[in-house]
Protein backbone atom coordinates (compact mmCIF):
# COMPACT_ATOMS: atom_id res chain seq x y z
CA UNK A 1 0.00 0.00 0.00
CA UNK A 2 1.39 3.13 -1.03
CA UNK A 3 1.56 6.37 1.46
CA UNK A 4 0.25 9.47 0.75
CA UNK A 5 2.13 12.39 -0.89
CA UNK A 6 4.96 10.79 -2.20
CA UNK A 7 4.36 11.31 -5.63
CA UNK A 8 5.54 14.62 -6.87
CA UNK A 9 3.19 16.28 -9.35
CA UNK A 10 5.66 15.71 -12.62
CA UNK A 11 4.58 12.37 -12.13
CA UNK A 12 1.14 11.86 -12.40
CA UNK A 13 -0.24 9.81 -15.08
CA UNK A 14 -2.99 12.17 -16.08
CA UNK A 15 -3.37 15.80 -16.63
CA UNK A 16 -6.35 15.49 -13.95
CA UNK A 17 -3.80 15.45 -11.25
CA UNK A 18 -0.76 16.53 -13.21
CA UNK A 19 -0.24 19.90 -15.28
CA UNK A 20 -4.15 20.84 -14.92
CA UNK A 21 -4.37 20.22 -11.03
CA UNK A 22 -4.15 24.05 -10.14
CA UNK A 23 -7.26 24.43 -12.35
CA UNK A 24 -9.14 21.64 -10.68
CA UNK A 25 -8.19 22.10 -7.06
CA UNK A 26 -11.45 22.83 -5.93
CA UNK A 27 -12.85 19.48 -6.90
CA UNK A 28 -10.62 17.90 -4.00
CA UNK A 29 -12.97 18.86 -1.47
CA UNK A 30 -15.80 17.00 -3.25
CA UNK A 31 -14.17 13.95 -5.45
CA UNK A 32 -10.61 12.98 -3.72
CA UNK A 33 -10.31 9.92 -1.73
CA UNK A 34 -9.70 11.73 1.41
CA UNK A 35 -12.83 13.56 0.24
CA UNK A 36 -15.09 10.97 0.38
CA UNK A 37 -14.01 8.67 3.36
CA UNK A 38 -14.47 12.33 4.87
CA UNK A 39 -18.28 11.65 3.39
CA UNK A 40 -18.29 8.50 4.85
CA UNK A 41 -17.19 9.07 8.02
CA UNK A 42 -20.14 11.82 8.21
CA UNK A 43 -22.71 9.60 7.26
CA UNK A 44 -21.41 6.74 10.04
CA UNK A 45 -21.60 8.72 12.82
CA UNK A 46 -24.64 11.22 11.85
CA UNK A 47 -26.43 7.47 11.83
CA UNK A 48 -25.24 6.61 15.01
CA UNK A 49 -26.87 10.15 16.27
CA UNK A 50 -30.06 8.69 14.65
CA UNK A 51 -29.78 5.60 16.68
CA UNK A 52 -29.76 7.82 19.58
CA UNK A 53 -32.16 9.57 18.97
CA UNK A 54 -34.52 6.83 18.29
CA UNK A 55 -33.43 5.74 21.44
CA UNK A 56 -32.38 2.21 19.94
CA UNK A 57 -28.76 3.25 22.33
CA UNK A 58 -27.85 5.80 25.03
CA UNK A 59 -28.66 9.29 24.75
CA UNK A 60 -25.33 11.39 24.16
CA UNK A 61 -23.80 14.20 26.10
CA UNK A 62 -22.78 17.47 24.56
CA UNK A 63 -19.18 16.82 24.50
CA UNK A 64 -19.66 13.12 23.07
CA UNK A 65 -21.33 14.62 20.33
CA UNK A 66 -18.67 17.02 19.49
CA UNK A 67 -16.64 14.00 19.15
CA UNK A 68 -18.15 12.66 16.68
CA UNK A 69 -18.59 16.04 14.91
CA UNK A 70 -14.91 16.08 14.60
CA UNK A 71 -14.30 12.90 13.17
CA UNK A 72 -14.84 13.70 9.81
CA UNK A 73 -12.48 16.47 10.11
CA UNK A 74 -9.70 13.62 8.62
CA UNK A 75 -5.71 15.02 9.12
CA UNK A 76 -3.53 13.48 6.95
CA UNK A 77 -2.52 10.88 9.20
CA UNK A 78 -6.42 9.88 9.74
CA UNK A 79 -6.20 9.37 6.08
CA UNK A 80 -3.44 7.18 6.39
CA UNK A 81 -4.87 5.65 9.09
CA UNK A 82 -7.36 4.70 7.27
CA UNK A 83 -5.48 3.25 4.18
CA UNK A 84 -3.19 1.16 6.55
CA UNK A 85 -6.56 -0.60 7.74
CA UNK A 86 -7.73 -1.18 3.58
CA UNK A 87 -4.27 -2.20 2.93
CA UNK A 88 -5.52 -5.67 5.33
CA UNK A 89 -9.61 -5.57 4.91
CA UNK A 90 -9.29 -5.06 1.15
CA UNK A 91 -12.31 -2.94 1.81
CA UNK A 92 -12.71 0.71 1.86
CA UNK A 93 -16.14 0.95 3.78
CA UNK A 94 -15.08 -1.79 6.36
CA UNK A 95 -11.29 0.67 6.29
CA UNK A 96 -13.77 3.51 7.53
CA UNK A 97 -15.79 1.40 10.03
CA UNK A 98 -12.57 0.14 11.72
CA UNK A 99 -10.80 3.42 12.13
CA UNK A 100 -13.88 5.00 13.85
CA UNK A 101 -14.79 2.30 16.16
CA UNK A 102 -10.50 2.51 16.81
CA UNK A 103 -10.98 6.36 17.47
CA UNK A 104 -14.07 5.23 19.54
CA UNK A 105 -12.84 3.13 22.07
CA UNK A 106 -10.16 5.97 23.43
CA UNK A 107 -13.30 7.81 24.40
CA UNK A 108 -16.22 7.63 26.17
CA UNK A 109 -18.20 6.47 23.20
CA UNK A 110 -16.36 2.91 23.67
CA UNK A 111 -19.68 1.42 24.61
CA UNK A 112 -21.09 2.10 21.78
CA UNK A 113 -18.69 1.91 19.15
CA UNK A 114 -19.97 -1.63 18.10
CA UNK A 115 -23.13 0.22 16.91
CA UNK A 116 -21.08 1.58 14.19
CA UNK A 117 -23.02 0.48 10.75
CA UNK A 118 -25.44 -1.48 12.41
CA UNK A 119 -27.73 -3.03 10.19
CA UNK A 120 -26.02 -1.55 7.59
CA UNK A 121 -24.47 -2.68 4.41
CA UNK A 122 -21.32 -0.92 2.50
CA UNK A 123 -23.66 0.97 0.15
CA UNK A 124 -26.23 2.23 2.50
CA UNK A 125 -22.97 4.50 3.70
CA UNK A 126 -21.03 4.07 -0.01
CA UNK A 127 -24.59 5.84 -1.97
CA UNK A 128 -25.25 8.90 0.92
CA UNK A 129 -21.74 9.65 1.16
CA UNK A 130 -21.00 10.03 -2.75
CA UNK A 131 -24.70 11.48 -3.02
CA UNK A 132 -23.79 13.91 -0.58
CA UNK A 133 -20.19 15.35 -2.65
CA UNK A 134 -21.62 15.08 -5.72
CA UNK A 135 -25.02 17.38 -4.79
CA UNK A 136 -22.59 19.98 -2.62
CA UNK A 137 -20.35 20.05 -5.71
CA UNK A 138 -23.49 20.94 -8.16
CA UNK A 139 -24.03 23.84 -5.53
CA UNK A 140 -20.73 25.32 -4.77
CA UNK A 141 -18.76 24.35 -8.25
CA UNK A 142 -21.16 23.62 -11.22
CA UNK A 143 -24.31 25.74 -10.86
CA UNK A 144 -22.23 29.33 -10.46
CA UNK A 145 -19.80 28.29 -13.08
CA UNK A 146 -22.30 27.72 -15.51
CA UNK A 147 -24.57 30.54 -14.59
CA UNK A 148 -21.61 32.31 -15.56
CA UNK A 149 -21.34 30.96 -18.67
CA UNK A 150 -25.01 32.21 -19.35
CA UNK A 151 -24.52 35.33 -17.83
CA UNK A 152 -21.44 36.07 -20.51
CA UNK A 153 -23.51 34.74 -23.36
CA UNK A 154 -26.30 37.06 -22.07
CA UNK A 155 -24.33 39.92 -22.14
CA UNK A 156 -22.79 39.50 -25.21
CA UNK A 157 -25.89 38.64 -27.27
CA UNK A 158 -27.45 42.03 -25.92
CA UNK A 159 -23.81 43.65 -26.89
CA UNK A 160 -23.89 42.37 -30.01
CA UNK A 161 -27.74 41.91 -31.12
CA UNK A 162 -27.81 44.51 -34.25
CA UNK A 163 -24.19 43.62 -35.55
CA UNK A 164 -25.47 41.74 -38.85
CA UNK A 165 -23.96 38.89 -40.10
CA UNK A 166 -24.46 36.05 -42.68
CA UNK A 167 -26.10 32.92 -41.73
CA UNK A 168 -25.35 29.77 -43.35
CA UNK A 169 -27.50 26.52 -43.90
CA UNK A 170 -25.73 23.79 -45.20
CA UNK A 171 -22.58 25.46 -45.04
CA UNK A 172 -24.47 28.01 -47.16
CA UNK A 173 -24.89 31.65 -47.11
CA UNK A 174 -28.87 31.71 -46.55
CA UNK A 175 -30.13 34.54 -45.29
CA UNK A 176 -28.92 37.94 -42.54
CA UNK A 177 -29.10 37.29 -38.68
CA UNK A 178 -26.36 39.52 -35.98
CA UNK A 179 -24.05 37.68 -34.12
CA UNK A 180 -25.94 38.60 -30.71
CA UNK A 181 -28.69 36.56 -32.25
CA UNK A 182 -26.55 33.25 -32.77
CA UNK A 183 -25.30 33.66 -29.02
CA UNK A 184 -28.62 34.46 -28.10
CA UNK A 185 -29.40 31.10 -28.97
CA UNK A 186 -26.84 29.37 -27.18
CA UNK A 187 -27.74 31.52 -23.89
CA UNK A 188 -31.58 30.21 -24.28
CA UNK A 189 -31.39 26.88 -24.82
CA UNK A 190 -28.52 26.99 -22.06
CA UNK A 191 -30.84 28.97 -19.69
CA UNK A 192 -33.55 25.89 -19.95
CA UNK A 193 -30.92 23.20 -19.24
CA UNK A 194 -29.80 24.87 -16.20
CA UNK A 195 -33.40 25.55 -14.53
CA UNK A 196 -33.64 21.68 -14.82
CA UNK A 197 -29.74 21.14 -13.75
CA UNK A 198 -31.08 22.30 -10.35
CA UNK A 199 -33.78 19.98 -9.85
CA UNK A 200 -31.08 17.09 -10.24
CA UNK A 201 -29.93 15.66 -7.01
CA UNK A 202 -28.26 12.30 -6.46
CA UNK A 203 -30.20 10.25 -3.66
CA UNK A 204 -28.99 7.42 -1.20
CA UNK A 205 -30.50 4.33 0.89
CA UNK A 206 -29.69 2.84 4.13
CA UNK A 207 -31.92 0.35 4.19
CA UNK A 208 -29.67 -2.55 4.73
CA UNK A 209 -28.00 -5.54 2.71
CA UNK A 210 -30.75 -6.18 0.34
CA UNK A 211 -32.98 -2.95 0.97
CA UNK A 212 -35.19 -4.83 3.39
CA UNK A 213 -34.15 -3.75 6.84
CA UNK A 214 -33.79 -7.78 7.32
CA UNK A 215 -31.74 -6.97 10.51
CA UNK A 216 -32.85 -4.02 12.03
CA UNK A 217 -36.18 -5.41 11.70
CA UNK A 218 -35.75 -8.73 13.38
CA UNK A 219 -33.16 -6.97 16.64
CA UNK A 220 -35.25 -3.96 17.23
CA UNK A 221 -38.97 -4.94 15.80
CA UNK A 222 -40.28 -1.83 17.96
CA UNK A 223 -38.77 0.90 15.17
CA UNK A 224 -40.59 1.72 12.18
CA UNK A 225 -37.54 1.17 10.16
CA UNK A 226 -39.55 3.18 6.83
CA UNK A 227 -39.95 6.04 8.54
CA UNK A 228 -36.25 6.03 10.30
CA UNK A 229 -34.32 5.69 7.24
CA UNK A 230 -36.17 8.69 5.34
CA UNK A 231 -36.27 11.34 8.22
CA UNK A 232 -32.25 10.11 8.64
CA UNK A 233 -31.61 10.52 4.64
CA UNK A 234 -33.28 13.94 5.32
CA UNK A 235 -31.29 15.00 8.25
CA UNK A 236 -28.17 14.57 5.94
CA UNK A 237 -29.67 16.18 2.81
CA UNK A 238 -29.90 13.34 0.69
CA UNK A 239 -32.65 11.93 -0.86
CA UNK A 240 -34.36 8.93 -0.04
CA UNK A 241 -34.89 6.21 -2.48
CA UNK A 242 -37.23 3.36 -0.25
CA UNK A 243 -37.60 0.59 -3.54
CA UNK A 244 -33.67 -1.11 -3.26
CA UNK A 245 -31.78 -4.03 -3.62
CA UNK A 246 -27.99 -4.09 -1.99
CA UNK A 247 -27.40 -0.63 -3.68
CA UNK A 248 -29.68 2.68 -4.49
CA UNK A 249 -31.05 2.13 -8.23
CA UNK A 250 -28.93 4.81 -10.18
CA UNK A 251 -31.75 6.27 -11.57
CA UNK A 252 -30.84 9.97 -10.08
CA UNK A 253 -27.35 9.39 -11.28
CA UNK A 254 -28.75 8.64 -14.89
CA UNK A 255 -31.25 11.88 -14.73
CA UNK A 256 -28.27 14.23 -13.90
CA UNK A 257 -25.91 12.76 -15.90
CA UNK A 258 -28.37 12.93 -19.14
CA UNK A 259 -28.78 16.64 -18.03
CA UNK A 260 -25.00 17.22 -17.95
CA UNK A 261 -24.18 15.44 -21.55
CA UNK A 262 -27.12 17.82 -23.02
CA UNK A 263 -25.33 20.70 -21.05
CA UNK A 264 -22.12 19.59 -22.71
CA UNK A 265 -23.46 19.00 -26.56
CA UNK A 266 -24.59 22.70 -26.33
CA UNK A 267 -21.69 23.99 -25.08
CA UNK A 268 -19.94 21.71 -27.94
CA UNK A 269 -21.73 23.01 -30.39
CA UNK A 270 -20.91 26.68 -29.31
CA UNK A 271 -17.05 25.68 -29.30
CA UNK A 272 -17.56 24.29 -32.66
CA UNK A 273 -19.48 27.32 -34.08
CA UNK A 274 -17.07 29.54 -32.52
CA UNK A 275 -14.45 28.40 -33.74
CA UNK A 276 -15.54 28.22 -37.09
CA UNK A 277 -16.63 31.88 -37.20
CA UNK A 278 -12.85 32.79 -36.54
CA UNK A 279 -11.62 30.45 -39.38
CA UNK A 280 -13.62 32.46 -41.50
CA UNK A 281 -11.73 35.86 -40.30
CA UNK A 282 -15.07 36.64 -38.32
CA UNK A 283 -14.07 36.62 -35.16
CA UNK A 284 -10.71 38.29 -33.67
CA UNK A 285 -8.84 36.78 -31.29
CA UNK A 286 -7.58 38.81 -27.98
CA UNK A 287 -3.71 39.32 -28.18
CA UNK A 288 -1.23 37.97 -25.11
CA UNK A 289 1.44 38.86 -25.56
CA UNK A 290 3.51 36.20 -23.45
CA UNK A 291 1.80 33.42 -25.70
CA UNK A 292 2.89 31.81 -27.95
CA UNK A 293 0.18 30.12 -30.82
CA UNK A 294 2.50 27.99 -33.13
CA UNK A 295 6.90 26.90 -32.42
CA UNK A 296 7.00 27.37 -36.32
CA UNK A 297 4.57 30.04 -37.08
CA UNK A 298 5.01 33.29 -34.57
CA UNK A 299 2.24 35.81 -36.14
CA UNK A 300 -0.71 32.87 -35.20
CA UNK A 301 -3.03 32.96 -32.46
CA UNK A 302 -5.26 30.17 -31.75
CA UNK A 303 -8.61 29.42 -30.63
CA UNK A 304 -6.53 26.72 -27.76
CA UNK A 305 -9.56 27.23 -25.11
CA UNK A 306 -12.61 26.82 -27.91
CA UNK A 307 -10.60 23.45 -29.03
CA UNK A 308 -9.45 22.36 -25.57
CA UNK A 309 -13.44 22.86 -24.24
CA UNK A 310 -14.22 20.47 -27.79
CA UNK A 311 -11.84 17.62 -26.26
CA UNK A 312 -12.65 18.16 -23.12
CA UNK A 313 -16.43 17.59 -24.05
CA UNK A 314 -15.85 14.52 -25.81
CA UNK A 315 -14.15 12.97 -23.41
CA UNK A 316 -16.86 13.76 -20.50
CA UNK A 317 -19.61 13.08 -22.58
CA UNK A 318 -18.32 9.50 -23.73
CA UNK A 319 -18.21 9.13 -19.97
CA UNK A 320 -21.17 9.98 -19.06
CA UNK A 321 -23.17 7.76 -21.72
CA UNK A 322 -21.21 5.07 -20.72
CA UNK A 323 -22.58 5.54 -17.68
CA UNK A 324 -25.96 5.83 -18.55
CA UNK A 325 -25.83 3.00 -20.56
CA UNK A 326 -23.80 0.87 -17.68
CA UNK A 327 -25.48 2.01 -14.18
CA UNK A 328 -29.44 1.33 -15.54
CA UNK A 329 -28.83 -2.25 -14.51
CA UNK A 330 -27.09 -4.40 -11.84
CA UNK A 331 -27.66 -7.52 -11.93
CA UNK A 332 -29.88 -9.34 -9.36
CA UNK A 333 -29.53 -7.97 -5.56
CA UNK A 334 -26.16 -6.30 -6.55
CA UNK A 335 -23.29 -6.84 -8.88
CA UNK A 336 -19.87 -5.25 -8.03
CA UNK A 337 -18.35 -3.60 -11.34
CA UNK A 338 -20.69 -0.13 -10.19
CA UNK A 339 -18.48 0.03 -7.35
CA UNK A 340 -15.60 0.70 -10.11
CA UNK A 341 -17.44 2.76 -12.14
CA UNK A 342 -18.24 5.20 -9.66
CA UNK A 343 -14.92 5.44 -8.52
CA UNK A 344 -14.26 7.22 -11.91
CA UNK A 345 -17.16 9.64 -11.52
CA UNK A 346 -14.26 12.45 -10.33
CA UNK A 347 -12.91 12.28 -14.09
CA UNK A 348 -16.00 12.80 -15.78
CA UNK A 349 -16.76 15.89 -13.37
CA UNK A 350 -12.99 16.70 -13.86
CA UNK A 351 -13.62 17.54 -17.70
CA UNK A 352 -16.39 19.07 -17.21
CA UNK A 353 -15.30 21.44 -15.22
CA UNK A 354 -12.17 22.21 -17.79
CA UNK A 355 -14.29 22.15 -20.34
CA UNK A 356 -16.65 25.12 -18.62
CA UNK A 357 -13.60 26.64 -17.87
CA UNK A 358 -12.38 27.50 -21.70
CA UNK A 359 -15.48 27.80 -22.71
CA UNK A 360 -15.53 30.79 -20.66
CA UNK A 361 -12.49 31.75 -21.08
CA UNK A 362 -12.67 31.46 -25.19
CA UNK A 363 -15.65 33.57 -24.74
CA UNK A 364 -13.61 36.46 -22.80
CA UNK A 365 -11.22 36.30 -25.36
CA UNK A 366 -13.44 36.67 -28.69
CA UNK A 367 -14.78 39.69 -30.28
CA UNK A 368 -17.01 40.14 -33.58
CA UNK A 369 -14.71 40.78 -36.39
CA UNK A 370 -17.74 43.92 -37.66
CA UNK A 371 -16.45 44.96 -40.73
CA UNK A 372 -15.42 41.81 -41.96
CA UNK A 373 -19.03 40.49 -41.51
CA UNK A 374 -20.79 43.60 -42.64
CA UNK A 375 -18.61 42.65 -45.99
CA UNK A 376 -19.10 39.21 -46.10
CA UNK A 377 -23.10 40.08 -46.03
CA UNK A 378 -22.88 42.59 -48.26
CA UNK A 379 -21.10 40.24 -50.82
CA UNK A 380 -24.31 37.70 -51.11
CA UNK A 381 -26.24 39.58 -52.61
CA UNK A 382 -28.44 36.42 -53.83
CA UNK A 383 -29.72 35.90 -49.68
CA UNK A 384 -32.06 38.41 -51.29
CA UNK A 385 -34.07 36.10 -53.37
CA UNK A 386 -35.49 34.65 -50.27
CA UNK A 387 -37.95 37.84 -49.67
CA UNK A 388 -38.51 38.53 -53.64
CA UNK A 389 -39.70 35.12 -53.91
CA UNK A 390 -42.08 35.70 -50.90
CA UNK A 391 -43.14 38.91 -52.37
CA UNK A 392 -44.56 37.24 -55.64
CA UNK A 393 -46.26 34.42 -53.62
CA UNK A 394 -48.00 37.39 -51.39
CA UNK A 395 -49.15 39.11 -54.64
CA UNK A 396 -50.27 35.48 -56.10
CA UNK A 397 -47.98 35.09 -58.89
CA UNK A 398 -48.22 31.89 -59.99
CA UNK A 399 -44.32 29.61 -60.06
CA UNK A 400 -43.17 32.28 -57.49
CA UNK A 401 -40.52 30.36 -56.62
CA UNK A 402 -39.26 28.77 -59.49
CA UNK A 403 -39.13 32.50 -61.44
CA UNK A 404 -36.61 33.57 -58.22
CA UNK A 405 -34.91 30.38 -58.24
CA UNK A 406 -34.15 30.46 -62.53
CA UNK A 407 -32.45 34.03 -62.19
CA UNK A 408 -30.76 33.29 -58.49
CA UNK A 409 -29.84 29.59 -58.14
CA UNK A 410 -26.10 29.01 -58.87
CA UNK A 411 -25.43 32.43 -60.28
CA UNK A 412 -23.04 35.81 -59.42
CA UNK A 413 -25.63 39.41 -60.05
CA UNK A 414 -24.55 42.29 -59.46
CA UNK A 415 -26.81 44.72 -57.32
CA UNK A 416 -27.85 46.74 -60.75
CA UNK A 417 -28.40 43.43 -62.38
CA UNK A 418 -30.93 42.57 -59.43
CA UNK A 419 -32.54 45.34 -59.35
CA UNK A 420 -33.24 45.35 -62.94
CA UNK A 421 -34.36 41.88 -62.50
CA UNK A 422 -37.04 43.55 -59.64
CA UNK A 423 -38.32 45.64 -62.13
CA UNK A 424 -39.67 43.55 -64.27
CA UNK A 425 -41.32 41.49 -61.70
CA UNK A 426 -45.83 41.79 -62.16
CA UNK A 427 -45.56 43.75 -58.23
CA UNK A 428 -47.04 46.71 -57.05
CA UNK A 429 -44.83 49.84 -57.49
CA UNK A 430 -44.60 49.74 -53.77
CA UNK A 431 -43.93 46.70 -53.29
CA UNK A 432 -40.99 47.31 -55.84
CA UNK A 433 -39.92 50.26 -53.97
CA UNK A 434 -39.45 48.20 -50.74
CA UNK A 435 -37.56 45.76 -52.37
CA UNK A 436 -35.36 47.62 -54.05
CA UNK A 437 -34.54 49.71 -50.77
CA UNK A 438 -33.22 46.17 -49.18
CA UNK A 439 -29.56 45.11 -48.86
CA UNK A 440 -28.17 41.70 -47.23
CA UNK A 441 -26.95 44.30 -44.51
CA UNK A 442 -30.15 45.24 -43.79
CA UNK A 443 -32.00 42.25 -44.13
CA UNK A 444 -32.17 40.29 -40.56
CA UNK A 445 -35.48 40.39 -39.84
CA UNK A 446 -36.28 40.46 -36.19
CA UNK A 447 -33.46 39.22 -34.53
CA UNK A 448 -32.67 41.84 -32.27
CA UNK A 449 -35.96 41.42 -31.01
CA UNK A 450 -35.71 38.23 -30.43
CA UNK A 451 -32.77 38.66 -28.32
CA UNK A 452 -34.50 41.48 -26.54
CA UNK A 453 -37.75 39.63 -25.83
CA UNK A 454 -35.80 35.63 -25.17
CA UNK A 455 -32.20 36.16 -24.03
Amino acid sequence: MSTIGETPIDLHITPIDGRNFYKLKILSTYFSERAINSSRIFVETEYLKWLSKYKIIRTFTKNENTILDTLSNLTTTDYQAIRDIESKTNHDAKAVELFIQQKLAKTTLRDVSQMIHFGLTSDDINSTAYARCINQSLVDVYHPILHDIFLTLQAQAKKFKTVPMLARTHGQPANGTTYGKELGIYAYRLKECLHLLKTKKISGKCSGNVGNFNAQYVIVPSIHWISFAKTFLSHIAVPNTPMATQIAPYDSYIQLFQTLEHINLILLGLSKDLWTYASFGLLTQKRISTEVGSTALPHKINPIYLEGAEGGFEIANSLLEGYVRKLSYSRLQRDLSDSTIRRSFSIMFSYCLLSYQSILEGLHRLAPNVDAMKNELASHLEILSEVIQTALRKEHIPDAYDTAKEFFRGETHTLVEIQNFIATLPLPVARKKQLLALSPVSYTGLAKKLVETYV
